[in-house]
């Protein structure tokens, strides 16, 4: 199995990477910069979003986890917003060239607040320009996915 990983450097990225490495996954890391990235990872240094193919010039991956997300602890930042279709053309360039699985993290900020417990059931009414980003994302990736793309879309609370 091969993954790419977008966002690799950032808060959640690295320790993922690593635990995707220990399993024994060929992951390639993509993102401005992947310093902090574990250097049994292959990298990719640069902008997804400025790539052509991306499935191509990431190497065909099985998987991508797309973690990248500018400003993602300022929550009413203009970048979310700006962003949201840079997100989602990447995501149809990997469903458009061949990719079998993808999977965004997506964000407790979707769910906006809620008393009770939580599931994949429980309905979006984001609070914020971050939540609604990332609502809006998660809308779009289950709209452009084919048959032949599998779709997982992670929440860590």
């Amino acid at each position: 199995m091969k993954i790419a990983v977008t966002g690799a450097n950032g808060f959640l990225g690295v320790g993922i990477v690593d635990s995707l490495l220990a399993a024994g996954v060929d992951v390639v890391v993509v993102g401005l910069t992947t310093e902090r990235v574990n250097d049994a990872a292959e990298r990719v240094d640069g902008d997804v979003f400025q790539m052509k193919n991306p499935f191509e010039e990431l190497g065909r991956p099985d998987c991508v986890l797309h973690l990248a997300w500018r400003d993602g602890f300022i929550h009413g930042s203009d970048a979310h917003l700006e962003d949201l279709s840079k997100h989602v053309c990447f995501i149809q360039k990997m469903i458009d060239g061949g990719l079998g699985r993808v999977a965004v993290m997506g964000s407790m900020h979707e769910i906006g607040f809620f008393e009770g417990c939580i599931n994949e059931a429980t309905p979006c009414n984001p609070q914020n320009m971050y939540g609604i980003a990332k609502n809006a994302l998660r809308q779009a990736v289950f709209t452009m996915a084919s048959e032949k793309t599998a779709v997982q879309w992670l929440r860590g609370f």
